[in-house]
């Protein structure tokens, strides 16, 4: 039985769309943080209706933020592994915000829209490299990008029709 290669921790070569896409969520992840505080000064009113999906939807997108540390872990990539944990806090903030208080809408559209334009940009930086995540098909980590990127886009429409 062979023993799996180890990767030591390095500083993947991303290029200014790898960059841009960390620039772009990264200002998501300052308005997430932003409506939590802004909802943390309020009184909770609950979440029910189109309110509740979007909870929904941003508990999900959480879980799989949460999944992604273990991949980042596994990767060792120093940039990664930094920037993973801040958009999962990014998300559970904007989540629990949205959970107490519904008057949010400039933050969810603000985070909605920086989140998607960030997996469009990946999407654009996985189209035109040669990156990999492992011996995965390049498939696999496009439709997983693709999936946030819808997630983001419904996200828009539920505030626009609230």
């Amino acid at each position: 039985m062979t023993e799996p290669v180890r990767r030591d921790w390095h500083v993947g070569q991303w290029g200014p769309l790898g960059w841009l896409e960390t620039a772009l969520k990264g200002a998501g992840i300052v308005v997430g943080v932003a409506a939590l505080v802004t909802a943390l000064g309020r009184a909770a009113d609950g979440a029910d209706g189109i309110r509740l999906a979007q909870v929904i939807l941003l508990a999900v997108l959480s879980a799989g933020l949460l999944a992604a540390v273990a991949d980042r872990l596994l990767e060792r990539e120093v940039v990664g592994m930094a920037f993973i944990p801040l958009m999962l806090a990014g998300h559970v903030c904007m989540t629990v915000a949205l959970a107490r208080d519904g008057d949010l809408g400039g933050h969810v559209v603000a985070f909605g829209a920086l989140m998607l334009a960030g997996d469009l940009v990946k999407l654009a930086f996985l189209a035109t490299s040669d990156f990999r995540v492992r011996d995965l098909p390049r498939a696999v980590p496009i439709a997983l990008t693709g999936s946030y990127a819808a997630g983001y886009a419904a996200l828009l429409v539920m505030q626009a029709a609230a």
